[in-house]
């Protein structure tokens, strides 16, 4: 790696990277600095200056999850070689240190709303929208990597495709062993003929948006009222036995307090509902505009607002990173329901850093067992539907059985955007987007959007693809 210098660091060094010009998107040294309680990243571009913008909001949690930061053995395939650096020789290059654990494959640009906040930009003017024969290689090209093999068929607004179940199915011919849908679930509100299509075809799982409970925070983020529309998608997907996932674009000031009322609703929807992912706004595509920090929500400023607004039923200690990203990028709870009405978290965060990613498993494992094993037998009420444990101590094994079917998984993800991308963190992304041109290309780095809209990727990759036509 390159000599690293910046602007002097206005708090206490905890590590240096690089990062992206905001309106140039040139690649530029950039600092971790620990300041009060909080993480910021400072960087500055001999063009356009300096910049600085909050990362995180705990320092001593920060450092804990950086324990975790584990060896990784690198993408299985690499597509690209290395020319100019991390982020501009996507495809996977040499420089790439984690494999695919989720590929996101776009099937249209077309879109029946327009949020004020869409990492893809949907609704534009243009028309990508690629054929089976594309489509087919873009299978290819994930089948390729690591198994298993996991897609998100997302946009634009994917159900727009009448042909979406077709292209469910050939993906399962081919050996995709994991697909689920990204929508925004208007169709599947008013066409269960549709919904059984793609059940058929063989959806495991539809990732549903799901922005809050209350008809004025829609109308604030997509322009109208769709709550309504939102829980007839949910009963839709209950009525033909498919899971969803609640996936909230948690924006300060319109959402972030109805994150204990969003897991309310998951309960009353478990088992249909397997979990509610959250999304901290990240400012790439379309989005309300420069983010002040005030505005920007962290993964701490979640896990606080959760323990806050469920009442302590989920604690902070309960969310765990997973081993796939950096472990900054995301966390996860799992938790049963039990039969009455509140969740039993079975995560907490290992005390013991792990020295390789396949370690991390095992210490949550031990962390769910020891968990187990101080609940006195008989004081946990049985979970509806699911036998009682006969266990003395328990096992994973055992405890999964018990929650075969009343679990909810609550995690999220903060993507990066200009502003605060961290190219040691991209690195060891693990969701990626595929190309038609058959390139693998993280998420983050394939959405980044400069301060004046130009991307390192989005258009460019698309633009041999995209229609003139109008949507």
């Amino acid at each position: 790696m390159e000599n690293i210098t910046t602007l002097v660091p206005m708090g206490e060094v905890i590590g240096r990277t690089w990062s992206l010009c905001p309106v140039c998107l040139k690649r530029i040294p950039a600092t971790r600095v620990a300041e009060g309680d909080n993480i910021y990243l400072e960087k500055e571009c001999p063009d356009h200056g300096s910049f600085r913008t909050v990362l995180w909001r705990d320092v001593e949690l920060y450092k804990i999850l950086s324990r975790f930061d584990s060896k990784r053995s690198g993408a299985r395939v690499r597509q690209t070689g290395r020319k100019k650096g991390c982020p501009f020789d996507c495809g996977l290059c040499p420089d790439h240190q984690q494999d695919t654990c989720l590929v996101v494959m776009e099937v249209t640009s077309r879109c029946n709303l327009r949020c004020r906040a869409c990492f893809a930009s949907s609704g534009e003017g243009y028309l990508y929208e690629p054929d089976l024969a594309q489509i087919r290689g873009m299978y290819e090209t994930v089948l390729r990597g690591s198994k298993p093999v996991c897609v998100q068929l997302s946009g634009g607004e994917p159900t727009l495709r009448d042909d979406l179940p077709e292209i469910v199915s050939l993906g399962k011919k081919m050996g995709v062993d994991y697909i689920e849908v990204n929508t925004n679930g208007l169709r599947l509100a008013d066409d269960v003929a549709y919904l059984r299509r793609l059940k058929e075809a063989g959806v495991d799982a539809i990732y549903l948006s799901f922005d809050g409970v209350s008809p004025e925070v829609y109308e604030k983020i997509c322009g109208e009222d769709l709550l309504e529309a939102k829980t007839k998608a949910v009963k839709n997907c209950a009525a033909v036995g498919l899971g969803v996932i609640l996936v909230p674009r948690i924006i300060k000031y319109i959402n972030h307090d109805q994150v204990g009322k969003i897991i309310d609703f998951a309960k009353r929807w478990i088992p249909t509902v397997k979990g509610v992912h959250f999304q901290p706004l990240s400012y790439f595509g379309r989005h309300p505009g420069k983010p002040e920090d005030d505005e920007r929500v962290t993964i701490p400023d979640l896990i606080s607002a959760i323990e806050v607004q469920t009442g302590g039923e989920i604690r902070a200690d309960n969310f765990i990173p997973t081993c796939c990203p950096e472990p900054h990028c995301d966390a996860r709870c799992l938790a049963v329901l039990l039969e009455n009405g509140r969740l039993f978290p079975l995560t907490s965060l290992p005390h013991t850093p792990a020295p390789t990613c396949a370690d991390i498993p095992r210490l949550i494992r031990e962390s769910v067992a020891s968990l187990w094993k101080l609940t006195a037998r008989g004081e946990l009420p049985a979970t509806t539907g699911v036998a009682p444990c006969k266990c003395q101590a328990g096992s994973w094994t055992e405890i999964v059985q018990r929650a075969a079917e009343n679990y909810l998984t609550i995690s999220m993800m903060a993507f990066q955007d200009v502003w605060n991308i961290d190219l040691d963190r991209l690195e060891k992304c693990c969701i990626h987007v595929v190309t038609p041109d058959r390139r693998l290309i993280p998420f983050c780095a394939f959405n980044v959007t400069s301060e004046g809209g130009k991307t390192l990727y989005r258009h460019q990759v698309l633009s041999g693809q995209i229609s003139s036509r109008s949507r």
